[in-house]
């Protein structure tokens, strides 16, 4: 049996939902092809010039303000109420990684031992998600620099996660690119960086969410719930209600978030906090639990009247689940470094209705989407994605 590396976003103590979601959805699909996997653990071991270098790296990258975030952390000490409710979101998102993911764990510590590594597999996997940021370029990791040129390396619905690679990266962009036997992206826009940058033509594939269907999903958070979520949706079992997952701290969108709850008079279950505290959230929902492990976040789409966020991932779940959505932008399109993308792709590959990414009236909201389209649209994107993957694999 083919032995598979697999690449995915993994942090310790990480617990944004979509990064697992998409996570496990890749290895189980390798697996139903009939692969053995292993997901490659890099446990890094940088000098301080190494740190110089990741920092100058992100100060001309423009992200400097990623860097700020990781450096203030949580700034929970402020707020211990916070600490008691993010230790409960991580124990719970730690659980669920602990039996979807880390079983398939290899870890590797230090560049020499990570290179070495890769020639355990047949071939290595990197994907999904926004793994080809210009921040992470220095690692040598998501770009499968560290991968040996004897070891075959396959994208599968990477995304750079911005619109335009800084001019100081492309060179080197498109050198890492070219050392790629397949490449698939998860946006046009990544697919124009690719075609433009490198020798090598991508194909835009579903985000490894999508490749499971809305019955998948229904059969994995039916078997794998947890207890806190069970008394959860027994409480709220036929109460329409407003699902609110709001990421960035856009004051726009909770103020139109709460004018929904407003004009529908429907109690609104909302998952605060996620990046950072911010004082807001905590004016925001009727009810705010921290309990909630990734298939827990998917139920809690899956049940509602209306979900509004400014998650890709929650974005992706709305659609399977035929949940009238409201998506809003995290930055403007002015802004450079801006990852709008995902979602315009997602938009225009599946054909929803574009009045469903905020502009200014959230009632729009109520605007009817076609979903057969979509599901039609989908379900070609799904066997055109199943399809690269099992030809890049073979």
């Amino acid at each position: 049996m083919m032995k598979i590396g697999c690449v995915i976003a993994y942090s310790k103590g990480h617990n944004n939902y979509g990064t697992s979601l998409q996570g496990y959805a890749l290895v189980r699909k390798i697996q139903e092809l009939g692969y053995d996997v292993e997901i490659i653990e890099y446990i890094k071991q940088l000098s301080l010039i190494d740190k110089i270098k990741y920092v100058i790296n992100a100060i001309r990258a423009g992200e400097i303000k990623v860097l700020k975030r990781k450096a203030w952390g949580k700034r929970a000490y402020r707020h211990p109420g916070y600490i008691q409710g993010l230790t409960l979101r991580t124990q719970a998102v730690d659980a669920y990684k602990s039996k979807k993911l880390i079983p398939y764990f290899h870890r590797y510590t230090g560049f020499k031992a990570l290179s070495e590594g890769s020639l355990n597999y047949d071939t290595v996997v990197v994907g999904s998600d926004q793994v080809w940021t210009p921040l992470s370029l220095p690692n040598k990791f998501f770009n499968l620099l560290f991968v040996k040129d004897s070891v075959r390396k396959v994208s599968y619905a990477s995304s750079f996660g911005v619109s335009h690679i800084p001019d100081f990266q492309q060179k080197a962009t498109g050198h890492y690119l070219d050392r790629f036997y397949k490449i698939s992206v998860r946006e046009q826009r990544g697919k124009e960086i690719v075609d433009s940058l490198s020798h090598q033509q991508a194909l835009v594939v579903a985000d490894p969410t999508l490749l499971l269907t809305r019955e998948e999903w229904e059969k994995e958070i039916a078997e794998n719930i947890s207890e806190s979520t069970a008394q959860n949706v027994a409480r709220t079992k036929g109460t329409p209600y407003i699902f609110c997952y709001l990421i960035s701290p856009n004051k726009e969108a909770r103020i139109q978030t709460q004018r929904l709850k407003d004009e529908t008079g429907l109690p609104m279950i909302t998952i605060r906090h996620m990046e950072q505290y911010r004082e807001i959230d905590e004016t925001i929902g009727d009810e705010a639990p921290y309990a909630v492990d990734p298939n827990d976040f998917v139920r809690y789409i899956s049940k509602a009247q209306y979900v509004c966020t400014d998650s890709f991932h929650c974005t992706v779940f709305s659609t399977l689940f035929h949940r009238p959505f409201m998506t809003f932008y995290r930055t403007s399109h002015q802004v450079r470094s801006n990852r709008n993308s995902r979602i315009d792709s997602l938009f225009e590959i599946l054909g929803i209705n574009k009045s469903h990414i905020f502009k200014d009236d959230i009632l729009k909201i109520k605007e009817p989407i076609d979903w057969r389209m979509v599901d039609n649209n989908l379900e070609k994107l799904r066997l055109d994605s199943l399809k690269f993957l099992k030809t890049a694999l073979k």
